[in-house]
């Protein structure tokens, strides 16, 4: 699946109407949405709260329309289900104040300056359930993140339509599979790797971040993340090489960063060190199942000769 921006309004024949005011106080929650709104108020990564952890992968713009996609399809959400916008017409906020289809989910959002897909999905969200601008309609949870601009006047900044279980299933995916270790490490295990903690006499390694093994060849893995536009320096490629030589010839060195924050210099250091560079477009092919290291190593030897 890709994002196409191919939005279309839901249609059926009678909309459901329903209002966004509580009748029964509190609301009652299913076990889907208790769980859900559990994790958005506290537990979601990079969001203001003492339960909540760093997590670089998802602000990270490089990676966004893959884990969007992959969150998308943990919800079922399609293509024609998912709008971005600078801002939501009339006729779309219309169209859900008259009421909603059931049989179908819808996200319409609007993206903050720097702000990754999946940080909006989840700051619109939990924005409108912090805000009380939710309900729960048969079995969906309808919301809005809107800002008051003046007393007569709404900005929507978001409008969705989602089913309380995918919602749940996408937020697990978050909190516990798509750690940046974790989604580099399942890249590698599609390729055929065996994938864990770099190990150093039985301890784990500060060195590097991640092991891996396939057939007789062994792989240290050092992942950088970078968002700032400054090149790395010298000094910090200078003692990156040191580190992977200080394994000795039985690991093959990998580091996995934007191409676009090395230097030529840097570059023509970690080749001439023999060290392989994986940038999101390897790591997405080997999410695939394309072992890209192989073809590294195989192009380099063929260039050696």
């Amino acid at each position: 699946m890709e994002l196409t921006g191919k939005f279309e309004l839901s249609n059926c024949k009678n909309k459901t109407k329903y209002e966004i005011k509580h009748k029964n106080i509190p609301i009652k929650l299913n076990e889907d949405l208790d769980e859900a709104i559990k994790y958005l108020l506290w537990y979601v990564p990079n969001i203001n709260s003492e339960q909540a952890r760093r997590e670089d992968l998802l602000t990270n713009r490089e990676y966004d329309d893959y884990i969007f996609v992959e969150l998308m399809e943990a919800m079922k959400l399609r293509d024609i289900d998912v709008l971005f916008t600078d801002e939501i017409p009339d006729h779309i906020v219309k169209d859900f104040k008259d009421g909603i289809c059931l049989n179908d989910q819808k996200m319409v959002m609007t993206l903050a300056d720097g702000e990754t897909k999946t940080m909006s999905l989840l700051r619109h969200i939990r924005n409108a359930i912090a805000h009380g601008n939710f309900n729960v309609v048969e079995n969906l949870l309808i919301g809005f993140d809107i800002k008051k601009l003046a007393e007569d006047k709404i900005e929507y900044r978001s409008i969705f339509k989602i089913n309380p279980k995918g919602l749940v299933i996408a937020l697990r995916r978050i909190l516990f599979d798509l750690s940046n270790e974790e989604f580099i490490s399942e890249a590698f295990r599609r390729s055929g790797y065996k994938v864990e903690p770099f190990q150093e006499e039985y301890q784990r390694s500060h060195l590097f971040d991640l092991f891996a093994k396939k057939n007789d060849r062994l792989f240290a893995i050092e992942i950088k993340n970078y968002k700032s536009t400054d090149k790395i320096s010298d000094d910090i490629i200078h003692n990156l090489i040191k580190d992977f030589m200080g394994l000795g010839e039985s690991f093959i060195p990998i580091l996995i960063i934007n191409s676009s924050y090395l230097t030529e210099r840097s570059k023509e250091k970690l080749l001439k060190a023999d060290v392989i560079i994986l940038d999101i477009k390897n790591i997405k092919k080997m999410h695939k199942g394309r072992d890209m290291v192989a073809e590294i190593l195989r192009d380099n030897l063929v260039f050696q000769r």
